[in-house]
C-alpha cells in the first residue's frame, strides 16, 4: 500500500488580528512535494493573508508553520526565500524608479536563469535597463515569476498570477507551472477560474471567513 509523503510546507491553526479586525481565525494548509495545491475562497476569505503570513510578508497572530516537518517562524520575504518559499503577488513586485538589473541585485537573483525564465514566459526581447514603470503590467508580473522561479524554490505562491495576462502569455504560465512539479518542487495556486484550477491542481484547500472549512481533490 503506497505510503502518503509527508508535507513539504504545513500551516496549522493560523489568525491574524488587526485590532478587533480577524483576517483570518483559523486557516490550515498541508502541501505535499510535487504538488499544485489551489487556495480557494470568496474575495475577503483570506487568501492573500494566508499566503503573505507563509511568505513572511505579514506576522501571523497565532499559529504554526512547519517546512519539511521543522517549525519555522518566517520572519521576512527574505526568510521565507531561505526557506525555500517565493510569492509572486497580486500586485508587481517590481520597484518602477529601478531598471531591471538593479531589481535583480536587489533580490540577489541569478540574471542568467532569470533570462531564461524570462523568454521560456514569451518575452524574448527584455532590455535589462529598461524601467519597470515603463513596462506593461502583464510583462511585470512575467518578470516576477521569471525573479521567483530563477532561485529554484520548493515552493512557488501564485496568488492571481494569470488575472492581468493575455491567453498566450497565461497558457505559458500554467503550463511551465505543472512542469514545475515533475522536479519535485511544488505549488499553491490561488485563481478565480476554475477552468485554470481544475487543469492544473491536483487538491484545493478552501477557506470562507478567514477559516479552513474544507480539502478536496480536483
Amino acid at each position: 500500500m503506497p505510503t502518503t509523503p509527508s508535507p513539504l510546507l504545513e500551516a496549522t491553526a493560523l489568525a491574524k488580528n488587526y485590532g478587533a479586525v480577524a483576517a483570518l481565525r483559523n486557516a490550515s494548509l498541508s502541501l505535499l512535494p510535487g504538488e499544485v495545491h489551489a487556495l480557494m475562497g470568496a474575495n475577503g476569505a483570506g487568501k492573500s493573508t494566508l499566503v503573505k503570513i507563509l511568505t513572511g510578508a505579514i506576522h501571523p497572530t497565532s499559529g504554526t508553520i512547519r517546512i519539511r516537518g521543522q517549525e519555522r517562524r518566517v520572519r521576512s520575504p527574505a526568510d521565507a526565500r531561505r526557506a525555500g518559499l517565493v510569492s509572486v503577488y497580486q500586485e508587481p513586485s517590481l520597484i518602477p524608479d529601478l531598471d531591471i538589473s538593479s531589481n535583480l541585485r536587489l533580490t540577489r537573483t541569478p540574471v542568467e536563469p532569470f533570462r531564461h525564465w524570462v523568454r521560456k514566459l514569451g518575452v524574448p526581447d527584455l532590455d535589462m535597463g529598461e524601467q519597470a514603470r515603463n513596462l506593461p503590467l502583464a510583462v511585470q508580473r512575467v518578470l516576477d515569476l521569471a525573479r521567483a522561479l530563477a532561485i529554484e524554490p520548493d515552493v512557488v505562491l501564485l496568488d492571481e498570477m494569470t488575472a492581468a495576462l493575455p491567453a498566450n502569455l497565461a497558457e505559458r504560465v500554467l503550463e511551465i507551472v505543472r512542469r514545475q512539479t515533475e522536479t519535485g518542487r511544488s505549488v499553491i495556486f490561488i485563481s478565480h477560474r476554475f477552468l485554470e484550477i481544475s487543469a492544473l491542481c491536483d487538491r484545493a484547500t478552501i477557506l470562507r471567513d478567514g477559516e479552513t472549512v474544507g480539502v478536496v481533490d480536483i
